[in-house]
Parts: structure tokens; sequence; C-alpha cells
């Protein structure tokens, strides 16, 4: 039985990515005149932290200050789309009836993201994330743990809501965040997919137990 639920954000609680390739693109463009690929979108940004992208695009290590001040500025160019395109800019279809599931039934969710403080508040202030989540145990791209692929952010994350990794299933979209999930031992991997995106292009050695499009249905099956 799955008593612990713990979530990637971006594509996987929202379908977001045709955004964050908006954002992207026009963010590479303008600083390292880099006409951005699928491949890169896959590969080199989604799953990563900023840090990571911009050292890998510059192909340098940035200071903190340069890395602060492009992650600013890539990050406002997608809150910004987010505003502008309500409908894409919404929770996944199914998932506020299953994170309703989850807390009447005692359970406890966390979220471990990529995503930058600055939008983590803007994900909880628009999307009324305060009504399943506690934001001060969510665990952010803040610098003081490695990304994905590396488990650490998920371990966090479930350490920051008393969870025990074989009662534990983890929600992701991307490459990097699916060999996160398999590297911390949960009970079940899950794989989202937004209807008509592209797919992800996973590692041979990646272990997915379940694929979903919808939360419709889920929380009886992982519940069992």
């Amino acid at each position: 039985m799955i008593t612990h639920y713990i979530f990637d954000f971006n594509g996987t609680m929202i379908f977001d990515s045709e955004l964050q390739r908006q954002a992207w693109s026009k963010m590479l463009a303008q600083t390292f005149n880099h006409q951005m690929t699928e491949t890169d979108f896959q590969t080199q940004i989604a799953g990563r932290n900023n840090s990571y992208t911009f050292d890998h695009y510059a192909n340098q290590p940035l200071s903190a200050d340069e890395t602060a001040d492009l992650s600013a500025r890539k990050e406002q160019i997608y809150r910004d789309i987010c505003l502008q395109r309500p409908d894409k800019f919404r929770l996944v279809p199914g998932l506020t009836e299953f994170l309703d599931q989850v807390k009447t039934a005692g359970y406890s969710m966390n979220i471990a993201t990529a995503s930058e403080k600055v939008n983590v508040d803007f994900f909880f202030d628009q999307l009324g994330l305060n009504r399943w989540f506690d934001h001060d145990k969510v665990v952010i791209n803040d610098g003081g743990l490695p990304g994905k692929p590396a488990p650490d952010m998920f371990l966090a994350a479930l350490a920051n809501v008393q969870g025990d990794p074989t009662t534990t299933a983890i929600f992701e979209d991307s490459p990097s965040g699916i060999q996160a999930a398999n590297q911390a031992q949960v009970a079940k991997t899950v794989l989202v997919v937004e209807p008509n995106a592209p797919t992800p292009m996973m590692p041979k050695t990646s272990h997915i137990d379940d694929q979903i499009s919808t939360y419709q249905g889920l929380f009886d099956r992982l519940s069992q």
C-alpha cells in the first residue's frame, strides 16, 4: 500500500512543457545565441536545476551572482507566459480530486522540484497548493542539495514528511527525475506524460511502474 506521495511539479502537477519550452527557447536565444532543440530540452533542461543548464550553455561554471541573475530573468519570462496562458497553467486533469483523496485518507504528500523559490511561491499563490501541501516542507532548487538525477531532493522531501521509501510513490515526467526516483528506491515510480507532447527520452536502465496522463482513478490503484 502506498501511503506517501512525492511529486515533482513542472510536467507532473501541471502540463507546462509548452510554456517551459517557450521560456527556455527565448532565454537561450537571447543570452547564448542558441536555438534550442528538443534534445536540448530533454537532456539539458527538463528536470535539471538552472545552474546546471546555464553552466552547460556557457561552457564554463558561472558565478553564483551570474547564475542568480540569469535565473531571475528566465523565471520572469516563464511566469509572464503562465499568466498569459490560463488554458495551460492549471493542475493536471484529475489531480485536484486525487490530492483530496490522499488528504482525506490521512496520507502524506510533498513536492521536490527543480523550480526556484520564487516560482514555488508563485505556484502556491496562483494554484492554491496550501490546500494540500505544507510550503515549508517542500524541497526546492536552492543549491543546498545535488540536483536530479541524484536522489537527494526526493529523499529530503520524504524525510520532511516522515515518509518511508517502501510505502512511497514518486511522480515524475523527466528522464533525470525518473533516474532520481529509481535511485531513491521507492515502492512505485510513476511517469506522468502530457498528452500530445514528445515522448520523454528515457535511459534504457530506467524503471517505471506506471504511466499516466490523468490522475483520475489512480488513488484506488495505489492505495490497495
